[in-house]
């Protein structure tokens, strides 16, 4: 098997975009590997699922201060590069606009909430994050293809934020310093990304032009729709289980979300990395073709072997993690596990393909399918089911959104599943939980059990499907 030079040039290139995206994403669940199991044991069961709570209210404000505008701009620059930056200014205009009726929306809404400190948090990190948002440049940084930039601002945020929540938060009552890490941090990487922007000759002109905005906000109300979308199959179930459950029953739904979400992290390298390839590959069927069978082939190598992981080793791991106050939520992460498989999926079809090619109609109709699913298995589930109902209506949210995205792919790419590194997956995982199983009759060790499934995952994995790979990321016979 030989590839062709232009073909290596590209795997190594982004191969090198890989391991920067990667290292930042693994560099960032190391720093999360700290500070969520500090968070969690310092703020306490009910406080850490209010401040979620607050989170989750929030990002609703910030579909309000961002309606699409942003998610435009990323697909714009992906496709066009530098000629867009004439767009910039007319959607930052747009977005100032809007983040001044989002905060007046807020601080409104904040007025009925019933606990002070909640209502002190939402004004404090809402107002805050929707100012601060203006500065965000890291969604230019990605369309540009500038990883490495973006892999370092990143790192260098979740550094600082790491740093004020270890030396400031002590306990419960410290839960201030959170937000105020958060909204620190961000600033400062916002302004760092707007100058290596400046310093690559991305210029964005001082000017306005008022009869564009019309035809910005048309696509950018069907990408608003399709976040708004997303915000609440991701979301709502914060709402309903605090309100159906109590606050110590969010506080375990919130950390076993948070535990999944950032196993999640491990699967979605691939897709940062490869959407603006798509969004040049989209006019051509070969090329598409080959970047969406690549990116399947990836997302099946790491969630399978993750959703069994989570399945054999929760009970080791979610009490080393999160501390002894948390074991209740190893039934809920086992409960959610199928999530590392859904939310990916989704990511995919939804997130990817269809938004890297301009779909935003059928973007907006496969979210919505997944919104529709979270608010009605919610309100069905979670006051019937408890717990369990809440995470199993959060997955199968996830599933919703993949299958509406399915469905309207263009025909050529409605194969994608007959992918034989499935197989390869499969296999290796059941070996690897095999492994984890003997490993944890002889001990309880959580870094232990988990390191003797991750080796013998990788060697078998390794060993029947390495060929499989290389045809899958571009080889040619």
């Amino acid at each position: 098997m030989t590839l062709s030079p232009k073909i290596s040039a590209s795997m190594l290139r982004y191969g090198g975009f890989a391991v920067s995206v990667g290292s930042a994403r693994v560099a960032g669940v190391l720093i999360t590997s700290i500070t969520f199991p500090f968070l969690v044991r310092r703020l306490g069961v009910e406080i850490y699922g209010l401040w979620s709570y607050v989170i989750a209210v929030c990002a609703f404000f910030e579909l309000i201060a961002n309606p699409g505008l942003t998610s435009y701009a990323t697909q714009q620059v992906a496709a066009r590069r530098h000629a867009a930056a004439e767009l910039i200014p007319d959607i930052l205009a747009l977005r100032l606009l809007a983040t001044l009726i989002a905060i007046v929306v807020l601080l409104g809404v904040s007025h009925f909430e019933t606990r002070a400190d909640v209502r002190f948090l939402f004004r404090w990190f809402g107002v805050g994050s929707l100012g601060i948002s203006l500065l965000a440049a890291d969604h230019l940084l990605n369309s540009l293809e500038m990883f490495h930039t973006r892999s370092f601002l990143a790192i260098t945020q979740q550094s600082l934020y790491a740093a004020g929540v270890l030396l400031l938060v002590k306990g419960p009552r410290d839960v201030i310093w959170v937000p105020t890490s958060i909204l620190a941090s961000v600033l400062i990487t916002n302004v760092a990304g707007w100058v290596a922007l400046w310093r690559v000759g991305f210029k964005v002109p001082l000017t306005l032009s008022p009869r564009r905005w019309q035809g910005i906000l048309a696509p950018s109300f069907h990408y608003a729709g399709g976040s708004l979308m997303g915000t609440i199959y991701h979301r709502v179930g914060h709402l309903f289980v605090r309100w159906f459950l109590g606050e110590h029953a969010l506080g375990l739904y919130a950390a076993a979300v948070r535990f999944v979400d950032l196993l999640r992290n491990f699967v979605s390298v691939a897709l940062t990395v490869v959407m603006p390839r798509i969004a040049k590959s989209a006019q051509s069927e070969a090329g598409l073709r080959r970047v969406a069978n690549a990116l399947v082939s990836a997302l099946l190598v790491v969630s399978i072997p993750l959703i069994l992981g989570t399945l054999a080793t929760a009970h080791l791991v979610v009490p080393w993690v999160m501390g002894a106050a948390y074991t209740e939520a190893v039934r809920p992460v086992r409960w959610m596990s199928a999530f590392l498989f859904t939310a990916p999926l989704a990511s995919l079809l939804s997130g990817t393909i269809l938004y890297a090619m301009g779909k935003h109609r059928a973007y907006l109709i496969s979210a919505s399918v997944g919104a529709l699913t979270a608010v009605l298995l919610g309100l069905v589930l979670v006051p019937t089911a408890g717990l369990a109902g809440a995470c199993i209506a959060f997955t199968l949210a996830e599933g919703a959104v993949a299958l509406a995205a399915y469905c309207q792919l263009p025909h050529d790419l409605r194969d994608l599943w007959k992918n034989p590194i499935v197989v390869v997956a499969g296999v290796s995982a059941l070996l690897m939980c095999a492994a984890v199983r003997l490993a944890n009759f002889y001990s309880s060790r959580p870094l232990l059990v988990v390191a003797a499934g991750a080796v013998v995952y990788l060697v078998s994995a390794g060993i029947m499907g390495r060929k499989r790979l290389v045809e899958q990321f571009g080889g040619t016979r």
